[in-house]
C-alpha cells in the first residue's frame, strides 16, 4: 500500500502514522485486490472547528483496482478514529466480495 497524508490544522506524528498504517493494513486479508503493492491510501488527519465537534477526524480513501472507497470518522483521540474507518473501510470491502 501506498499512503499519502494531509494535514489540516493537525500535525501527524510518527506514531499516529504507524497506527493508521497498522489499522489500514489489516484490511489486506480481507481482499487480495487490497494486498496489490499499487493500491493507494489517502488520510486526512484533521482538528475539529466547531466548539461543540470532536477534537479530531479523519477521512480515508481507498483506490484498488476498479474502486475507490471512502470512510470518515470523528472522535476524541486518533486511535479511536482510526478504528472507526478501518471498520466502514472493512465493511465496504465486504460488500465489493459479494
Amino acid at each position: 500500500m501506498i499512503f499519502s497524508y494531509r494535514e489540516d490544522g493537525y500535525e501527524i506524528s510518527d506514531e499516529d502514522k504507524e497506527l493508521i498504517e497498522q489499522k489500514i493494513g489489516k484490511l489486506r486479508k480481507f481482499d487480495p485486490r487490497v494486498a496489490d503493492e499499487s493500491v493507494k491510501i489517502h488520510v486526512n488527519v484533521f482538528r475539529g472547528v466547531r466548539h461543540e465537534s470532536p477534537n479530531f477526524g479523519i477521512r480515508a480513501q481507498l483506490t484498488i483496482p476498479g474502486n475507490s472507497l471512502r470512510a470518515e470518522a470523528s472522535g476524541k483521540t486518533v486511535a479511536d478514529v482510526i478504528d472507526e474507518v478501518e471498520r466502514k473501510l472493512r465493511t465496504q470491502i465486504e460488500k465489493l466480495k459479494s
